[in-house]
């Protein structure tokens, strides 16, 4: 018997940047399978199925830390992560300063490594399984012109395949879905000629909906993926 398959039922999960159109989606869809969702943003603008709404910026390891143990001390100890708090901006390569750099990353991806972390050390401390979802991109795969962007999707991806192997151990799945072009309010910041463009190459011929990628969100965070790790799902209508 495997001891990593726990059922879905009142499991605790944080989603993070819970206000945009992925992690709405994300909430919704979990809260309906029956976990507890904690929804974090910058705002206090959660789905209406959150179990509640906690306002954080993740941008620095202190504020992490400083949310992980606001929700221990609250709620208890989360068994599932969902890192989807993420930035976007089209900016030509040559206009990037090391300010908008570091923002980027700070938030795409140290976000991610460090909420993992501290979910983590919990986790092991509490002799339990868990399961983290990141959300990469298909920028993170094929590149992108937002340079900055696309890097650290990239490294996402590369952290996801990396902690998926130094926490299995500990009984901890990390895997991440990345998306194409998704119907969001963040894809409305895409230039239009480039947009259309996607739109030309996409085999489905349309964009994705939010609920597309939450529903392989909850795959990969339940007990069906049980054997899933260190994996990337691609959820982008054949864009390549």
């Amino acid at each position: 018997m495997n001891e990593q398959r726990t059922t879905d039922a009142g499991t605790l999960a944080v989603v993070t940047g819970g206000a945009g159109g992925i992690g709405r989606a994300v909430t919704a869809t979990l809260a309906e399978a029956g976990y507890r969702v904690l929804a974090v943003d910058v705002e206090d603008d959660a789905d209406p199925a959150a179990h509640a709404a906690l306002v954080a910026d993740l941008g620095a390891p202190e504020a992490v830390g400083k949310l992980f143990q606001e929700i221990e001390d609250t709620y208890g100890v989360p068994g599932v992560l969902v890192n989807n708090a993420g930035i976007y901006e089209a900016r030509d390569f040559l206009d990037y300063d090391a300010e908008s750099y570091r923002r980027v990353f700070d938030i795409n991806t140290g976000a991610a490594f460090f909420c993992t972390q501290e979910l983590a050390r919990r986790l092991i401390a509490a002799g339990r399984p868990g399961s983290v979802v990141n959300i990469a991109s298909i920028s993170g795969r094929s590149g992108s012109p937002d340079a900055a962007y696309g890097a650290s999707k990239g490294a996402v991806i590369t952290l996801t395949r990396s902690l998926g192997q130094a926490l299995a151990p500990h009984r901890i799945r990390v895997n991440a879905v990345a998306p194409g072009v998704i119907d969001t309010p963040m894809a409305s910041r895409i230039p239009t000629d480039r947009a259309a463009g996607y739109r030309e190459r996409i085999p489905m011929g349309r964009f994705g909906e939010a609920t597309e990628v939450a529903s392989a969100v909850r795959y990969l965070a339940g007990p069906d993926a049980s054997y899933v790790n260190a994996s990337v799902v691609d959820v982008n209508g054949g864009l390549r």
